[in-house]
């Protein structure tokens, strides 16, 4: 997978919900705006009809009506609203239309609807025409499209916005996982290329001598066999870690109470302690309680203690403490020596980061522990820092949500 498809990737979350949202957004407006032009013309309407029913009928739009019998026309009702050029006008309108039920315009711009119907006047067959001013009506429509249109305008543009950045967003952790996945099996393969040239260089030595007994070979297969004791345990780090990462956890977590757990992961590390005359202290609140497993507080402690004795210089002092807060249980490692120099703590817990390779310590390390601690610590829901002088101590201080039958005796720091 390269750049290409990850473009095609979003443009696909871009298009097609910008697509959608558009058509809603469109499909709204033109909703409401049918809506308002349906409700306020038949206002009119019904008001025209109304008007025409009789002379006293009161509308929100200007009414009169004009009867013309077969000589002149003459006003029957007109509020002081028209004028008398406006009226002419009207009449003017109305007269030309004759019968048929219309709507028409002045000259002044304002827009009309009438109806005509037949009646007597002082027993002359006479036509009154009941006309209806509905320009404020009219402009009402027009300043709603005009907002409407507006709206829709800035609601597209809106949602534009909006899922250019949703698309980037979305497919960055795609891209991630698989330029984490990508880097992963190139320094997989990185670290088992070593270990297999060693392998097979020892096999074509020992063939290369057809009369050498088990005994006359034991170094090369001494040395073929630790080189597959290498590769086995890269192998399960890989496949713990990306059980962790994956979310692929079939163990069951349970209440745990921890402090036999961590105490007893420090009494095996006393005799490699002892050999490297490094001092381990060790200290512990009471009942402290979480939800995990006790396969993955074992990993968690054994993988800082292994860390931390790795770093320690001889006659250096390793400290490990058990605490509660009010809501979560603290475990903290603090290792004399070197120190990590600030550049290089943002990087500790990545896959392969190894942060002095030379270290004789660390020849046969990976550097996958931190990774895979980091990894069960953000299972558990928990959190995971490092903190470090130069020259003087590295501490990694880990958070663990609490049980509520863990009862805090200190406030959260």
């Amino acid at each position: 997978m390269n750049e290409k498809v990850f473009k095609k990737l979003q443009r696909k979350f871009f298009y097609v919900p910008l697509a959608i949202g558009w058509a809603l957004v469109i499909l709204a407006c033109l909703l409401v705006l049918l809506v308002s032009r349906v409700q306020t013309l038949t206002e009119v309407e019904n008001d025209l009809l109304r008007a025409a029913a009789g002379p006293y009928f009161q509308s929100n739009n200007y009414v009169y009506v004009v009867k013309i019998d077969n000589h002149e026309p003459t006003t029957y009702y007109s509020p002081d609203y028209f004028s008398q050029d406006e009226i002419q006008a009207v009449v003017k309108a109305v007269t030309a239309k004759g019968n048929q039920d219309d709507e028409f315009k002045t000259a002044s711009g304002r827009r009309y609807k009438f109806i005509a119907t037949s009646v007597q006047e002082s027993g002359r067959p006479a036509i009154k025409y009941t006309v209806i001013d509905y320009t404020s009506s009219y402009k009402y429509i027009q300043i709603m499209s005009i907002t409407l249109a507006c709206i829709c305008i800035v609601g597209m543009l809106a949602i534009f916005l909006f899922f250019y950045f949703f698309a980037k967003h979305a497919i960055e952790p795609v891209r991630q996982s698989f330029l984490r996945q990508q880097e992963l099996i190139a320094n997989a393969s990185h670290e088992l290329k070593t270990p297999l040239t060693v392998v097979k260089t020892n096999l074509e030595l020992i063939q290369s001598d057809k009369n050498s007994t088990v005994a006359d070979n034991g170094k090369w297969l001494d040395s073929a066999g630790y080189q597959l004791d290498r590769m086995q345990s890269l192998i399960l780090d890989m496949l713990e870690l990306t059980k962790y990462e994956s979310k692929n956890i079939n163990s069951e977590r349970e209440e745990l109470e921890i402090n036999d757990i961590v105490e007893g992961m420090t009494l095996s590390f006393e005799a490699i302690c002892y050999e490297k005359s490094i001092k381990l202290d060790y200290s512990a609140d009471d009942n402290i309680k979480v939800a995990a497993n006790k396969a993955e507080i074992e990993k968690i402690v054994g993988i800082l203690l292994d860390n931390a004795i790795k770093y320690t210089l001889q006659n250096g002092k390793i400290t490990l403490t058990l605490q509660k807060t009010r809501r979560h249980a603290i475990i903290s490692m603090t290792n004399t020596g070197d120190g990590i120099p600030q550049e290089k703590l943002d990087h500790i817990f990545d896959r392969f980061y190894k942060v002095d390779s030379s270290h004789k310590d660390t020849g046969n390390s990976f550097g996958l522990g931190l990774s895979i601690a980091k990894s069960i610590v953000d299972s558990l829901k928990g959190k995971i820092t490092c903190e470090s002088q130069v020259g003087e101590y590295t501490k990694f201080i880990v958070e663990l949500p609490l049980c509520a039958s863990s009862p805090s005796n200190k406030q959260e720091i």
